[in-house]
Formats: C-alpha cells, sequence, structure tokens
C-alpha cells in the first residue's frame, strides 16, 4: 500500500481539490502536409529503386550488338517506376530461346525475374531508406 508521501497529487489538498486538477489536450493535424510527405517518400522511393532495378536488370539482359540493353535507357521511365526494352524482339528473347553468354556472362532469360531473385531484398532496402529521406527524416 502507498502511502501519502509517495502520492504527491494527494499531499496537503483535499479531494476537491485534487478532483479540480485536470489536463485539456488538443491534437490538431495537418492532413495535406502528411500526405505530401508521404508522397514525397514515395516518389523518392520509387525512382531509386527503378534506377537500381533497371541497372540489375541490364546486368542479367542478353546481349548482341547492344542495342536491346541500350533500349532500356531510353523507354524506362524510372520517376515513375516503368521499365522497359524496346526493340522489335524485345519480348521474343525475353522469354524464349537460348542467351549466348559470349558478350554477357551472366545473360539470361526473364532477366528481371533473375535480377529481382538476386537483388531483390537490396531493392526491398533501398526502397525503406529512400522513403525515409524522401519524407524529410
Amino acid at each position: 500500500m502507498l502511502s501519502t508521501s509517495c502520492r504527491p497529487w494527494a499531499s496537503g489538498r483535499t479531494r476537491d481539490e485534487r478532483q479540480a486538477i485536470a489536463l485539456s489536450v488538443t491534437i490538431k493535424t495537418d492532413r495535406a502536409r502528411i500526405a505530401a510527405r508521404i508522397n514525397a517518400g514515395i516518389a523518392s522511393a520509387i525512382q531509386a529503386v527503378s534506377e537500381q532495378a533497371l541497372a540489375d536488370c541490364n546486368e542479367y539482359c542478353r546481349v548482341d550488338q547492344g542495342q536491346l540493353k541500350e533500349s532500356s535507357q531510353t523507354a524506362s521511365d524510372v520517376k515513375a517506376g516503368k521499365l522497359a526494352w524496346n526493340t522489335p524482339y524485345a519480348r521474343r528473347v525475353y522469354y524464349t530461346g537460348t542467351p549466348s553468354k559470349d558478350q554477357n556472362p551472366n545473360a539470361s532469360l526473364m532477366w528481371c525475374e533473375t535480377a529481382h531473385d538476386a537483388h531483390g531484398k537490396e531493392w526491398n532496402k533501398i526502397a525503406q531508406k529512400q522513403f525515409e529521406k524522401g519524407m524529410g527524416k
């Protein structure tokens, strides 16, 4: 059992005086500012992950003369998180055939999935770090 001396709110005060002590707390949130910070974090994360993913995917991209790999630099929209390889044969060589290892020893079918399997955890870390940085933390 606590003694009166251990309860500073009770010492020297009457019951009515103890009941009269009250705290009033008002919390106001600026939802527009919160949303803007979140959106800034998302935009920062999307761009950073897209840039890294594009580099990692191109590590496994098939290379003959380099046009396929080069097309990704102009066809991709990293700010929007869209990666693309734009040649007449891009879709066919992504899914079918046997990748030549002459120019790129890491070349594989479905090179983005291969990159994701190898680097996906790193992309998640980049996303988290950039999200926090973009929010202004």
